[in-house]
C-alpha cells in the first residue's frame, strides 16, 4: 500500500531488549507483556508500552534557604530502579513508536519528576533547620538522611520503583557568599597555622628552660656533693690535728715528774672549778700528794 508516494508497512515485528518491560494491546486490550517479548502487530490498530528495567541514574539541580537565609544551590541525583512496571504502567504513559522505540509523548518523564520532587521535599527539611556553613560540608549527611526518608516514605511503593540511591555531590552559596567563606577559612588557616607555629616556639622554649633546670640542679647537686666531700675531709684533717695535739701532750706528761704532775693535776682542778659541782677531799688524798704516793681508795 502506498500513501502519497511512500509505501506503508501494513505488519510489524517488535523485540524488546532483555531489560526492557514491553505491553502490546490490540484495540485497548492487552495481548502480550513481559521482558524482552517480542511479536508481529498491526500499525493502525495496535499499541506499544515501553518501561526500562534496568537502573537509572537522574541527576538533579535545586536551590533552597539555610536557616540563617542564604541561598544555596545543590547538585545531585538519585538512582532507582522499576521492579513492577505494571505498576509504572498504570500511572504514566510509556507508549512508543514500535519502530524507533521513542517515547510518543513526555509522560513517561513524569516518574523520574516525582521522585525529584520528594527529594527536595526531604531535604528541604534538613536545609532550612541548618546553618550555611553547616550546610556547606554534608554532603554525605544529607544524602543518607534524605534517602533514609524516602524508605519510609508511602509514595516510594505506589510508584512501582526501587529506591537505590540519593546523592548530593555538591553543595554551594552564592559566589560572593563562597569568596568570603573562602577568605574566612584562609584566615582561620592561617591563624592555625601562626598558633601551631608559637606553640612550637613555646614548646622549644619550655624544653631549653627544662634543660637548664636540670642542668642546674645537676651542678647543685655536684656542688653540694664537693662541700661534703670538703667537710667531710675538713673534719678527718680536724680529727688527726686534735690526736696529734693529744699525743703531743702527752709526750710532755712522760718527761714531767710526779710533783710537776701533781702541780698540773691541782692546776686543771682550779682552772675548772666553776665546772665542779663536789669534791670530796680526804685526809689520804692531802698526804698522797704530798708524799707522791698512790692514795688507798
Amino acid at each position: 500500500m502506498q500513501n502519497g508516494g511512500k509505501k506503508m508497512s501494513v505488519i510489524g515485528y517488535f523485540k524488546a531488549e532483555p531489560n526492557e518491560f514491553a505491553r502490546m494491546s490490540v484495540n485497548g486490550q492487552v495481548k502480550k507483556q513481559g521482558t524482552g517479548i517480542s511479536g508481529i502487530y498491526l500499525p493502525f490498530r495496535t499499541s506499544i508500552e515501553l518501561v526500562s528495567v534496568s537502573a537509572d541514574d537522574q541527576g538533579f539541580v535545586f536551590k533552597e534557604m539555610s536557616s540563617d537565609k542564604q541561598e544555596i544551590t545543590l547538585q545531585g541525583g538519585f538512582v532507582y530502579r522499576i521492579t513492577q512496571p505494571e505498576i509504572a504502567l498504570g500511572l504514566y504513559n510509556f507508549s512508543i513508536d514500535p519502530g524507533t522505540k521513542e517515547y510518543q509523548g513526555e509522560d513517561y518523564m513524569k516518574l523520574p519528576q516525582n521522585i525529584q520532587q520528594l527529594v527536595h521535599a526531604e531535604a528541604r527539611k534538613i536545609i532550612q533547620a541548618e546553618p550555611l556553613e553547616k550546610l556547606i560540608v554534608m554532603n554525605e549527611t544529607l544524602s543518607n538522611e534524605v534517602y533514609n526518608a524516602m524508605k519510609k516514605s508511602e509514595l516510594v511503593p505506589q510508584w512501582g520503583i526501587n529506591l537505590q540511591m540519593v546523592y548530593f555531590s555538591n553543595i554551594m552559596p552564592k559566589p560572593e557568599i563562597a569568596k568570603a567563606l573562602e577568605a574566612t577559612y584562609r584566615e582561620g588557616l592561617l591563624q592555625k597555622e601562626d598558633e601551631a607555629s608559637y606553640g612550637r616556639r613555646a614548646l622549644g622554649v619550655e624544653k631549653e628552660r627544662a634543660i637548664r633546670e636540670n642542668e642546674m640542679a645537676t651542678e647543685i647537686g655536684i656542688e653540694e656533693k664537693r662541700k661534703a666531700l670538703v667537710g667531710l675531709q675538713a673534719e678527718n684533717i680536724m680529727s688527726e690535728a686534735k690526736a696529734d695535739a693529744k699525743r703531743l701532750e702527752l709526750e710532755i706528761f712522760k718527761e714531767m715528774g710526779a710533783e710537776e704532775l701533781r702541780a698540773l693535776a691541782l692546776l686543771r682542778i682550779g682552772e675548772n672549778a666553776a665546772r665542779i659541782s663536789h669534791l670530796s677531799i680526804t685526809p689520804d688524798l692531802i698526804t698522797a700528794l704530798k708524799e707522791g704516793v698512790k692514795p688507798n681508795y
